[in-house]
């Protein structure tokens, strides 16, 4: 990719488009740049070496610079380049990165305003003043809502009672319904926090919801915590803040980063996954926290408390089950289809298939598509099966295809976007872009995981097991470094006061859900208007749980196939997961390995305790 270097001026947009290169993983790597003419003088050449947390360091004729966007030494920068400026006309720079053509075309972005922490929020004592082109409004006694352009947002009064809706609610049993007519709704059944809670239990989409009452304020969100709020310790940082994601928190607050953490970004366990993620409530900043699903959050003392599950499960059959389910999840993608126009995400999987089974109504007026992802052949299976399928019902297939690169532009839009966001998906999220124009909301099957007993397979016997924080760090990461030990400490003591749940699935709802998948639908929302997910919703997630485990677990699936079934038997004419699909001797040598490779956890775990001593 060439360009001559006038246009990056002034050097902020130099820095900025070079940063994409820096920092992939978290092992600083050095880029070289060639720059082409033979009248460069010597400290013309520079190399970039990066940090995926987005500090790097710029050689300028041997004087070095350290510098994040926006900061003071961006200044410095800038003054040494406007005082070399005139000796570099002409000149072009070459990334040494081979594209395809079709990454060569920009994928459309946002106008100012809107491109930059796209659909995120910040609540505090005042507003964002960095973020002066958003949405502003006054929530409760005094907070101040700073909003991107395009969040949606929705307020309801009556006498001391204030609801703040922030996301799109999408209620099943009255899908006509906007975010107004809820917020309404809602007003009226407000009459204590556990009954405003009990409230939404049946609601889908992505949400937050700000109430304020004459008990004081507090928040909560959607079942798996998808609209996900960070908050500080007003001990920190002089005030209580809570926003989408920890890089609001870095430029508004200029939070100090947590040692612990950042000796954990430096270690092998976190650098060797694509699926990063932070245990439990953590973040990489003091006095940050992450707010779990299933708990408020009250905004007068900045502390969370659990509110679900509060009491035992319903025992459902599955053909009770069944008949709830399908009732709320087509109800959700009806409500969805009232808002936008949607896309549907396609694979072979079971999840993605029951999705489209429940959406039958509107299957013809929805953009059913698979996501060809950059290292993903041709010819796999999430690739033929939904086409062959989608063929015999004479429905349209769209294949979106990524590569395995983004575009400068759009990666340091993407990166900036969410704080260490996952370099993967910008590939990803860059192609979407790309094809739709950011002018569809999306359905995808994630979620339902936590109802097919998925994380258990890790550890079979789980039911006769006592857990340690160190087990479950073990469990997650394969690592038990003491900033994972810590936040499973504190996470298993909370919910060491509930037995209605099973714990490892309390663990993947929470955990993997309500972080790694939160974190990851937040860094989607720059190529998708929205993105919602039919399993998000608390009575969905209770009914799955509610049935027996041996209607839900691999390799059968039985509940999901009868749900599937019911809804549109035709779906079963093709295989589900056919290169994923083991049988019952395979499932059984699979958990006799995981029981061994818990065993030698223990015995490891013996011989630490031992040393110790």
């Amino acid at each position: 990719m060439c360009r001559p270097l006038q246009q990056f001026e002034p050097v902020s947009s130099l820095l900025n488009t070079l940063l994409p290169y820096a920092g992939y993983g978290n092992r600083p790597i050095a880029v070289g740049y060639q720059l082409k003419s033979r009248k460069i003088p010597a400290w013309a050449k520079f190399v970039l070496v990066g940090r995926k947390i987005n500090y790097f360091r710029l050689n300028f004729d041997n004087n070095s610079v350290t510098a994040a966007p926006g900061g003071d030494a961006e200044q410095i920068v800038m003054a040494q380049y406007q005082n070399h400026k005139a000796a570099m006309p002409g000149i072009d720079l070459n990334a040494h990165l081979v594209r395809s053509q079709e990454n060569r075309r920009e994928a459309p972005l946002l106008p100012p305003g809107k491109g930059r922490y796209v659909n995120q929020f910040i609540l505090g004592p005042t507003f964002a003043e960095q973020l002066a082109d958003w949405q502003r409004f006054t929530v409760g006694r005094g907070l101040k809502l700073t909003a991107h352009p395009d969040l949606a947002c929705a307020q309801a009064t009556d006498g001391d009672r204030e609801l703040t809706l922030i996301g799109h609610a999408l209620d099943p049993l009255a899908p006509e319904a906007c975010n107004d007519d809820i917020v309404r709704a809602l007003l009226h059944r407000f009459t204590s926090r556990a009954a405003l809670i009990e409230a939404t239990d049946r609601f889908g989409g992505r949400w937050l919801l700000v109430a304020t009452s004459a008990e004081g304020s507090f928040l909560f969100h959607d079942a798996l915590g998808l609209r996900q709020a960070f908050y500080t310790d007003p001990v920190v940082t002089g005030a209580m803040w809570v926003m989408s994601q920890a890089g609001i928190a870095s430029e508004v607050l200029s939070l100090t980063p947590d040692e612990q953490a950042l000796d954990y970004l430096d270690t092998q366990t976190f650098r060797r996954t694509f699926e990063s993620r932070f245990p439990a409530a953590a973040s990489t900043f003091k006095g940050l926290k992450h707010l779990l699903p299933n708990h408020w959050l009250d905004l007068g003392t900045a502390r969370s408390h659990r509110f679900w599950p509060s009491a035992p499960l319903e025992a459902l059959t599955p053909e009770t089950a069944i008949e709830r389910i399908c009732t709320l999840m087509s109800g959700q993608i009806h409500a969805a289809a009232a808002r936008f126009d949607l896309a549907l995400s396609l694979t072979a999987g079971i999840d993605s298939r029951l999705m489209l089974a429940t959406a039958r109504e509107v299957a013809d007026r929805v953009c059913i598509m698979t996501l060809r992802q950059g290292r993903m052949p041709d010819n796999f299976p999430d690739i033929e099966i939904p086409a062959r399928l989608l063929k015999r019902l004479g429905l349209s297939h769209n294949v979106v295809h990524a590569t395995s690169t983004m575009t400068p532009e759009f990666s340091l839009r993407f990166k900036r976007n969410v704080y260490l966001a996952h370099d993967h998906y910008g590939y990803d999220a860059e192609a979407i872009l790309k094809h739709f124009g950011r002018a569809k909301a999306v359905l995808t099957g994630s979620g339902a995981e936590v109802g097919r007993r998925a994380f258990r397979r890790k550890l079979p016997h789980a039911d006769h097991i006592r857990f340690t924080p160190e087990l479950l760090a073990w469990l997650e990461y394969k690592s038990t470094h003491p900033f994972l030990v810590e936040h499973f400490r504190e996470w298993l003591a909370d919910v060491s006061q509930q037995n209605h749940v099973k714990l490892l699935d309390l663990l993947e709802w929470e955990q993997d859900y309500g972080n790694w998948l939160a974190m990851t639908q937040l860094e989607f929302d720059i190529a998708w208007r929205e993105v919602f997910t039919p399993y998000n919703c608390r009575q969905v997630l209770a009914t799955l749980l509610g049935v027996d485990e041996r209607y839900r677990k691999a390799p059968d699936y039985i509940l999901f196939q009868r749900a599937i079934q019911k809804a549109w038997p035709e779906l079963l004419s093709e295989p589900i997961n056919p290169h994923r699909t083991i049988g019952r001797l395979a499932l059984r040598i699979s958990d006799l390995k995981a029981q061994v490779r818990y065993w030698r956890f223990l015995h490891a775990q013996h011989k630490k305790s031992k040393h110790r001593r």
